[in-house]
C-alpha cells in the first residue's frame, strides 16, 4: 500500500484527502478499498473521530471523505481571492523582487485568478514607480 502522512486534525483535511486519493487512484484502488485503508492514514484526533464512527457508517469514500471536511474545517486554509491579492503591498526594504516573489506565492493560492485581476493586484502593491 502506497505511504501517505498521517492526518491528526490540525492540517488542511482536503489537502490530506486529496494526496490519499490521487495515491490510491493511481494505484489503481476502488472506492471500496479507499474506505477500508483511509483510516489506516489518521492519528492523534482524527483516528479518535474515527473510532466514534458507528459501524458501516459510511456507503462511499465521498460521504466519508465529506464528513471528515465538515468536522476538522477549523482547520481548513482559508481561500484566498483577487481581492486578498489587493491588500499585498511591498514592504519597507522588501525588494521588487522579493516582493513578486511573495506575490506569486500567494497568487498560486487563488483558483481561477483572471490574469488582469492579479496584474492590476501587483502593480497596486509595487512601490517602484518604474516597474508600473
Amino acid at each position: 500500500m502506497p505511504s501517505v502522512q498521517q492526518y491528526d486534525g490540525t492540517l488542511d483535511p482536503v489537502d490530506h484527502l486529496e494526496t490519499f486519493r490521487t495515491m490510491m487512484l493511481l494505484h489503481g484502488a476502488s472506492d471500496r478499498f479507499l474506505c477500508r485503508a483511509f483510516p489506516t492514514s489518521l492519528t492523534g484526533a482524527a483516528r479518535d473521530w474515527y473510532s466514534r464512527l458507528k459501524p458501516n457508517y459510511v456507503d462511499s469514500f465521498r460521504e466519508f471523505a465529506d464528513d471528515l471536511v465538515r468536522h476538522f474545517m477549523s482547520s481548513q486554509r482559508p481561500h484566498k481571492t483577487a481581492t486578498s491579492l489587493m491588500a499585498l503591498r511591498q514592504e519597507d526594504g522588501e525588494s521588487l523582487k522579493e516582493f513578486i516573489s511573495r506575490f506569486n506565492r500567494e497568487a498560486l493560492q487563488v483558483p481561477n485568478l483572471d490574469p488582469s485581476a492579479a496584474t492590476n493586484a501587483l502593480l497596486a502593491g509595487a512601490k517602484s514607480i518604474e516597474f508600473r
